[in-house]
């Protein structure tokens, strides 16, 4: 499994409420047009960001493996829609795809959150284009790092969990990732990922005020 279904469906009511009020333009490297384009929402949650891509002009499908927040997603395009196609699957399998190549695929700020990481990016390799974009966002590897990245108000680690372990991971507090915890990789590792799935990187871009909180990536699918 890409990640589990439960971790998302338990607090979905919570997760809806707790980021109703964010900002819908995803942390991505985006074209400037959209108008027109195929786009794969990958781990959409309840369609934010699907619908701010349809907003632009993109036909939209949305993928989650979370059946309540796709349950939410559906609600707001009945009440408003866009055209976007919502399906559930696991995002490390292309069961669910219908073999019509998308020109762009979109993970926002949640491949940190999916156990398969080569699986997932084989179903992007696989459902692009060729030439076709790939952008995506993910905490920044670099925090938390230990004991020593307390200071910037992000959550730590104890110091025998440093930089270089992987694995999965959840703070003490009241937040996301308090109660859906997450998935701490190296930069190397995500970025030997992305190669490996035959991907080419574009661009990086790093995010944040004191500290880079967040990393944003955009890949071609080579022709």
């Amino acid at each position: 499994m890409s990640s589990e279904p439960g971790r998302y469906d338990a607090i979905a009511d919570w997760y809806v409420e707790f980021t109703n009020d964010w900002d819908s333009e995803p942390h991505a490297l985006l074209p400037d047009d959209l108008r027109g384009q195929r786009v794969l929402d990958l781990a959409c949650g309840y369609g934010r960001v699907s619908r701010y891509l349809a907003q632009r002009g993109a036909r939209v499908t949305g993928l989650d493996i979370s059946a309540a927040l796709l349950s939410r997603a559906r609600q707001l395009e009945a009440g408003q829609p866009f055209g976007i196609r919502y399906v559930r699957s696991d995002a490390a399998s292309t069961g669910w795809w219908d073999g019509v190549v998308y020109d762009g695929v979109l993970c926002n700020m949640a491949l940190m959150d999916i156990d398969d990481l080569e699986g997932t990016l084989s179903t992007v390799a696989a459902v692009l284009a060729p030439g076709g974009w790939f952008s995506f966002s993910v905490f920044h590897p670099c925090y938390p790092g230990g004991a020593e990245g307390s200071w910037s108000g992000l959550p730590s680690w104890p110091p025998e969990r440093g930089y270089a372990w992987e694995g999965r991971w959840s703070t003490d507090g009241k937040g996301i990732r308090d109660r859906a915890g997450t998935n701490h990789r190296m930069l190397s590792t995500y970025l030997n990922a992305v190669l490996h799935a035959g991907l080419v990187l574009e661009e990086l871009a790093e995010r944040g005020t004191s500290v880079p909180v967040t990393l944003i990536a955009r890949c071609r699918r080579q022709r």
